[in-house]
């Protein structure tokens, strides 16, 4: 499973998440900030449609601008209104510092906090927090954000590489998840990553969230066909010589003729249809 989570919005511009998916484990895309019913990402619904076609798990965050609990509500509404029609993992809440907020106490910031994650809670997602590790050391303090998964942010000295050697250094209420590591994944571990065209582009390490959250597509990509075995072709992938696949294709239902490693021949009635690798197959 590959451990680099990348999180985009409207500022990557418009990505192509079929050539980007072999170089990473999951995305996280900005679904909505503020709670004006124009506030929902531009690129999101573009996003979250071709991760949940290409079955790349995905993960959502809020960009938060409440400065109480009645705002902060708001924000949540909107938030789940952007994803109501996407299959969401986590709904992170990003906490961080904004002119409009303003310096709020510790104890608002937990308020609002709460505020967002209890109304995402009982519209029945999971939920978490973002934010840098500085405020979880001096802001994000109340024990109550120990109920939420975390996703913690930081840098270091920036090269687009995870200078921590994949370790997680720190860990408030030991329910850290996620780590952001650079903004400049392309200049490092992405560096040959396709797809995206902007300059900068977030990447995390992942300890643990998709085993935690996105069980069932972790299942999917450690499945094992074997010859004979009936599968269907996920949609937008392409054949294993990295030509197209005509869209009826995804419609319909083959039989596995041949095996040779991730090369798996499909077909009908012994007729040879394509070659494709293993995980762009489904039963």
């Amino acid at each position: 499973m590959n451990k680099y989570i990348i999180d985009i919005s409207y500022h990557n511009g418009t990505v192509d998440l079929s050539k980007a998916k072999n170089y990473i484990g999951g995305v996280i895309a900005r679904c909505s900030y503020g709670w004006s019913s124009s506030n929902i990402d531009k690129q999101w619904e573009n996003n979250a449609k071709q991760a949940n076609e290409l079955d790349i798990p995905l993960f959502a965050y809020h960009f938060c601008y409440a400065r109480n609990e009645e705002e902060a509500k708001k924000e949540a509404k909107l938030a789940l209104r952007a994803c109501q029609n996407h299959k969401v993992y986590v709904i992170y809440y990003d906490l961080e510092y904004s002119n409009y907020q303003g310096n709020l106490s510790n104890d608002m910031y937990y308020k609002i906090a709460k505020a967002f994650c209890d109304v995402i809670e009982e519209a029945g997602y999971s939920v978490g927090i973002y934010a840098n590790q500085d405020w979880f050391k001096t802001k994000l303090i109340n024990n109550g954000f120990s109920k939420w998964t975390l996703w913690l942010a930081n840098y270091g000295s920036n090269n687009g590489y995870n200078n921590w050697n994949n370790e997680l250094k720190y860990n408030p209420f030991n329910n850290v998840l996620l780590h952001q590591f650079t903004s400049n994944a392309k200049r490092g571990v992405l560096k040959s990553i396709e797809g995206i065209n902007s300059d900068s582009l977030d990447c995390s390490y992942d300890h643990g969230l998709i085993k935690m959250f996105a069980k069932d597509i972790q299942f999917n990509e450690n499945m094992v066909f074997q010859i004979g075995d009936k599968v269907k072709v996920k949609s937008n992938s392409k054949w294993y010589d990295g030509q197209s696949i005509v869209r009826f294709v995804f419609n319909n239902e083959y039989e596995i003729i041949q095996i040779n490693g991730d090369r798996v021949v499909i077909g009908v009635n012994g007729k040879v249809t394509g070659a494709i690798s293993s995980k762009n197959l489904y039963r």
